[in-house]
């Protein structure tokens, strides 16, 4: 019955390469204990989950050789100059999960992996990149999620998984109540910047200022900003200073006439068509010449609050801020009723932090967080005019 429920190797296309290694999941502390081995990470996670991975991979083993990679390199790229976690390309662009392929999850599962010998199905350029790293043990997680759970120093989402990949004798040596270092560089090779910059110019002017905005995810629609608040929000942004252009994510690309009115949001989108580059490279050139982010926890304020240097601002109705990132200094968060009804604000990871942990968060007594009310934010930020 366990066979027919968590079957090992699931739709393998018997045309791909194969490598056998011993595979891993987060489980019993057996990947704690690896030692002299050259590990594949298998990151099958959004974009927010990689940033928080940058946090881990300093943690792990020093005595190891990582490389983590995904089918679709568009995060991955991340990790490109990263240290000590290498990327590993997949050639392949867009991002999914091997199942159009002929491999779902390189043929694996999850929920069945305890340190045996696997035969792993690698799609794309996975063949070649696995012979020249030369794994001898693999990692793949679902990357739990203990929702505020876990009392510091494992109150944060990645600091729960690092607990369980990186030994306790190892963690004792740590100063976990500082913020956890970030492996990712979070820059861009300077051909890449120019050729983005070339893009940003054909929609913003000389003398805007670009303010991001993220109001939705893809994994839980109750996170999402209302339509009708975000719009609200951009009309009174731009009301209040019409040099700042906003960028948005999941809008309308350049086939909608409405990014040449400067008063509504341009898609991130628009900017990225043509580049030919992968989303993480593009984020990040954008980025390095952004004022400031409004967002829901996703994966573009996550970047942001890792990156630091941009004044940012969270909007929070189903999560708490304290359960995911290490805290920033140019960061507001505004947590909605809807979590502090269900106690989010009591559980462990929102009560126990040192000081050197607390992030800077407002309670707001209405479900919806008002359009003002993040103005005020980010006026408070210094990211524009006070009135």
């Amino acid at each position: 019955m366990l066979d027919r429920l968590f079957p090992r190797h699931p739709s393998i296309a018997p045309h791909l390469p194969r490598a056998t290694l011993r595979a891993y999941d987060e489980r019993n502390g057996a990947f704690a204990r690896l030692r002299g081995e050259r590990i594949a990470i298998y990151w099958p996670h959004g974009f927010g989950d990689w940033i928080h991975f940058g946090s881990i991979a300093p943690l792990l083993s020093p005595e190891n050789a990582y490389a983590i990679f995904r089918i679709g390199d568009d995060f991955s790229a991340l990790f490109t100059a990263a240290r000590p976690v290498a990327a590993l390309p997949s050639g392949i662009r867009a991002i999914g999960d091997g199942a159009d392929l002929g491999a779902r999850h390189l043929g694996l599962n999850w929920k069945r992996l305890r340190g045996e010998r696997e035969s792993v199905a690698l799609p794309g350029a996975l063949a070649r990149a696995f012979a020249e790293f030369a794994p001898t043990a693999l990692l793949y997680t679902d990357y739990p999620e203990p929702e505020g759970r876990l009392a510091y120093p494992y109150h944060t989402k990645a600091r729960a998984l690092a607990g369980a990949l990186v030994s306790e004798e190892r963690l004792a040596r740590l100063n976990l109540a500082r913020p956890l270092p970030q492996s990712l560089e979070f820059s861009v090779s300077p051909e890449l910047q120019r050729r983005f910059d070339g893009a940003l110019a054909r929609y913003v002017a000389p003398g805007e200022r670009i303010v991001l905005l993220a109001t939705s995810g893809h994994t839980f629609p109750e996170k999402a900003w209302p339509a009708e608040d975000a719009r609200r929000f951009v009309d009174l942004l731009r009301a209040r200073d019409a040099r700042v252009r906003v960028v948005a994510f999941d809008e309308s690309g350049p086939s909608d006439p409405a990014w040449e009115d400067r008063a509504r949001p341009l898609a991130f989108r628009a900017i990225a068509e043509g580049l030919d580059a992968p989303f993480a490279d593009i984020f990040l050139a954008l980025a390095a010449r952004s004022h400031a982010l409004v967002g829901v926890p996703t994966g573009p304020l996550h970047a942001v609050a890792a990156r630091g240097g941009i004044p940012l601002v969270g909007l929070w109705f189903a999560h708490y801020p304290t359960w995911y990132d290490e805290p920033n200094p140019l960061a507001l968060h505004l947590v909605g009723a809807g979590p502090i009804a269900r106690g989010f604000h009591r559980r462990p990871a929102s009560t126990t932090l040192p000081p050197s942990l607390e992030h800077r968060i407002e309670h707001l007594d209405t479900e919806r967080i008002a359009p003002e009310a993040v103005l005020d934010a980010l006026a408070r930020l210094g990211a524009i005019s006070g009135s």
